[in-house]
């Protein structure tokens, strides 16, 4: 049974110093079942160009409307929703970790 959680950068994900910037939702990782770690969102941190992903097999379900080109966000902000399987969710680990390519 799918367990609904919220994508954030908790549990460790961020410094309280680093600087995060929302960009934009990558649009198509939304409304499908993702195996592995999925980009959600393109970020700037400390002035780098960077993603948001996921850190377990998800279905990212929606997102958080409120959020604009510049926000910042920080280890409370909700950036969007998914469902998992509860083996999958990783627990007192983050929810959603910063990438870089």
């Amino acid at each position: 049974m799918p367990f609904s959680c919220k994508f954030q950068l908790n549990n460790g994900a961020i410094a309280e110093h680093e600087e995060v910037q929302f960009v934009e939702f990558i649009d198509s990782t939304f409304g499908a079942f993702h195996q592995s770690s999925v980009k959600i969102a393109n970020v700037v941190v400390n002035g780098k160009p960077a993603f948001i992903s996921s850190t377990c097999p998800c279905f990212p379900s929606s997102k958080n409307k409120e959020l604009k080109t510049g926000d910042s966000l920080d280890a409370e902000t909700i950036i969007g929703y998914f469902s998992a399987n509860g083996e999958d969710i990783p627990y007192d680990k983050p929810y959603a970790i910063i990438t870089f390519e």
